[in-house]
């Protein structure tokens, strides 16, 4: 998942042939307006070209009534499938809103306090650290502020389900000092989906679908992919492959549900926007206190305003501060306060955002990632409701362009880094034993087994079954994982000769997006 409306994310540029066959971006026929939001309509079909995006629909929200809402582009590059309004999309982790929104009618109930101990509703609950434990509370577990990295590979790399993850955050860590900093934590909101079960009795699933989507005729959405193939007019995300975007299969993070799992449209996710506008009103019908809705929408966390972590917001964008709240983030824009959240699993890409004093929200949902066009809607949404043109000669700032060029930017870094990647590579070397020696099961306490395979004179990777793949020597005795999923990230395995000759431990690593840094899962012990 991106960092919910913080990450950098890459984005490719590659020939529009395919999209080319498959029928023009522009807007489907059945959801056609008028001079819509002061050629926005043009605007987008322009930039999804740039981007090479081949699926998006975005919806404006406006004083209480959804103003716009539009399809653009297909829902599968394979089948020409236009995108409308009613498309489902991932939504990754704007979902977290959803496990905040959860736990505030708990607490309108008088069932529950934002600043309960975690382990007075989950007795079980344990962190690495005995005072964390002890203290941590439902107000940390939605802030970020745990103390721990984000260790999502327990999640998205294998199958275990969500008490098991939970169980295993005890293994994870901290790299922070506990509520000293500002470090983007998936486990935790999974852990706040778990007080939601402890403290209602059902499960975070049931009581979304039962308590939100629900009331607000959000009768299409849904915390699951299992339930996806019962569905039509549902987009399939892409990733790059050979430069080419191509249709994936839906990731399945159901065990990390809480964090980012929901599948929705902008049709209705506009009226969850719409909720927040009106601070927990929907038709007439209270559904969550304004006491709670503005403890949601305000600065728990202050965060520096040019952090690394701003990644997604426009360096063009000037912050005066920028602050996370319960599941959103919160800064201001042109001296307006925006509340927003992004989100992104394999192929899928999110946007959610509101200004409150102006009435105004929307929310973008596209089938490529990384993009972030989504976000530069965003701004060119809320430059038309500010009525600002400052681009110098009257003309709105062209944000999709800019952002465009802050990509480009990064994948030049990550090029170089390729190429310093390949250059430090030791030509002519062989593995030190034979490539049957390799083979077995290693693990490690916090992620689980790593189980190497020797097939057909190949080596082969599993976590668990949730991710596989080839391992292609690299040099020495560092292999590169080729996965069979191409959504999967680029790792490399380097296996340890122990003193006895035999191999005794295998290191699990990740690329950052510079390709310069490997980033440890952590080291796996042979154990048969």
């Amino acid at each position: 998942m991106c960092k919910d409306g913080i990450t950098k994310c890459k984005v490719w540029f590659t020939s529009l042939a395919v999209l080319a066959l498959v029928g023009a971006i522009g807007p489907t026929d059945a959801t056609a307006q008028p001079a819509p939001l002061g050629g926005l309509d043009d605007y987008i079909t322009v930039a999804m070209e740039a981007w090479e995006v081949p699926g998006l629909a975005i919806a404006v929200v406006h004083d209480g009534r959804t103003v716009y809402e539009r399809g653009y582009g297909v829902r599968d590059v394979a089948t020409g499938e236009p995108v409308d309004e009613h498309t489902l999309f991932a939504v990754g982790s704007t979902s977290k809103a959803f496990t905040s929104a959860a736990l505030g009618m708990l607490v309108d109930e008088g069932r529950l306090g934002w600043d309960d101990r975690v382990i007075d509703h989950i007795p079980w609950f344990e962190m690495y650290d005995a005072y964390a434990t002890r203290e941590l509370t439902v107000r940390d577990l939605l802030t970020h502020r745990s103390g721990l990295a984000r260790g999502d590979a327990v999640w998205y790399h294998w199958p275990h389900d969500r008490a098991e993850i939970i169980r295993r955050v005890r293994y994870l860590e901290p790299t922070r000092s506990f509520r000293g900093a500002w470090q983007y934590q998936n486990l935790m909101f999974l852990t706040a989906g778990e007080v939601v079960r402890a403290v209602s009795g059902s499960s975070w699933d049931d009581f979304v679908a039962d308590r939100i989507f629900a009331p607000l005729g959000m009768d299409r959405s849904v915390t699951s992919t299992n339930a996806l193939p019962h569905m039509d007019n549902v987009a399939s995300p892409h990733v790059p492959v050979d430069g080419t975007p191509t249709p994936v299969a839906h990731k399945n993070i159901d065990n990390v549900g809480p964090a980012g799992s929901i599948y929705s449209s902008v049709s209705q996710m506009a009226r969850w926007v719409a909720l927040h506008l009106a601070e927990g009103v929907h038709e007439g019908r209270r559904l969550v206190s304004d006491s709670v809705m503005s403890e949601m929408h305000h600065p728990q966390m202050l965060i520096q305003a040019d952090a690394p972590e701003n990644g997604l917001h426009s360096r063009d964008a000037v912050m005066n501060f920028n602050a996370y709240g319960l599941a959103w983030w919160v800064l201001d824009y042109r001296g307006r306060k925006v509340v927003d959240h992004g989100g992104g699993i394999d192929g899928m890409r999110a946007h959610v955002a509101f200004m409150p004093e102006e009435g105004v929200g929307m929310v973008a949902l596209s089938n490529a990632r990384p993009n972030n066009l989504i976000v530069a809607l965003m701004y060119r949404v809320f430059d038309h409701f500010l009525d600002e043109g400052d681009a110098g000669d009257g003309a709105m700032r062209d944000w999709s362009a800019l952002m465009l060029a802050e990509v480009k930017e990064g994948q030049a870094r990550a090029a170089r880094g390729r190429s310093e990647l390949e250059g430090n590579r030791a030509a002519g070397t062989s593995p030190s034993r034979p490539l049957a020696e390799y083979a077995g099961a290693y693990e490690e306490e916090y992620h689980g087994v790593v189980d190497i395979v020797h097939e057909g004179g190949t080596l082969r990777l599993s976590l668990g079954g949730k991710t596989t793949g080839r391992l292609d020597h690299w040099h020495y005795d560092v292999f590169r994982l080729v996965p069979d999923n191409p959504a999967n990230p680029e790792m490399f395995v380097t296996f340890s000769i122990g003193a006895d000759g035999a191999v005794g431990v295998l290191e699990v690593a990740g690329l950052a997006p510079d390709l310069r840094a490997q980033s440890a899962l952590g080291q796996f012990a042979r154990r048969r």
